[in-house]
C-alpha cells in the first residue's frame, strides 16, 4: 500500500491526480476555500497560519468565481506579494506557498486559462505533513480528499455540494 507522503508526492509530480483539478468553478473553489479555512482539516489548524490569514484567503476564494475581475485580481495581486514576503522569511513555510499557488491559479482562471490547482493542493497538504503528527496529518488530508469527491460526485449528478 502506497503511504500517504507518497501519494501527496505522486500528486506533486503528476503521477497521481490531485482533487479539485477539474469540475464545476464554483465547486472548486469553494474547495480551495476549504482548503484554507475549513475547521477540521483547513490550514486553519496549521500552527502559524493564523485563523484571519485563513478565513481572509477563504473568502478570497469563495469570491473568484463570482467577483469583478479587475477586484478579485487586484485583491490576488496583494496576496500573491504577502505571499512572496512570507516566504522570503520562511521558504518552507507550506500554507504560504499554497496561498502563492492559489494567486497563480486564480490570475490562470481570472483570464480564461486552464489551472489544475495541484500546486496548490500538495502544498496545502504539505503543511499538514511538515508539522502534524503523521495519524492526524493523514486523518486531515484524508478529509480534505473526501470532501472533494464528495462534492465533486454531487455536482456531476446535477446536486449541489
Amino acid at each position: 500500500m502506497t503511504s500517504l507522503v507518497d501519494r501527496v508526492y505522486y500528486m506533486a509530480t503528476g503521477q497521481l491526480e490531485s482533487p479539485a483539478t477539474e469540475g464545476p468553478s464554483a465547486i472548486r473553489w469553494n474547495w480551495f476555500a476549504d482548503l484554507y479555512a475549513h475547521p477540521q482539516w483547513g490550514l486553519i489548524t496549521v500552527p502559524g497560519f493564523s485563523q484571519a490569514e485563513a478565513q481572509t484567503v477563504a473568502s478570497l476564494c469563495r469570491a473568484t468565481p463570482i467577483g469583478s475581475v479587475d477586484s478579485i485580481s487586484a485583491r490576488w495581486n496583494a496576496f500573491e506579494q504577502l505571499a512572496a514576503i512570507k516566504l522570503d522569511r520562511a521558504p518552507s513555510d507550506f500554507p504560504w506557498a499554497a496561498v502563492a499557488n492559489s494567486a497563480i491559479d486564480a490570475h490562470d482562471y481570472l483570464a480564461s486559462g486552464n489551472f489544475s490547482g495541484t500546486e496548490t493542493v500538495t502544498s496545502a497538504f504539505w503543511a499538514h505533513l511538515t508539522v502534524q503528527p503523521t495519524e492526524i496529518a493523514e486523518n486531515r488530508i484524508s478529509a480534505a480528499i473526501e470532501a472533494w469527491n464528495t462534492r465533486f460526485y454531487s455536482s456531476t449528478r446535477g446536486a449541489a455540494a
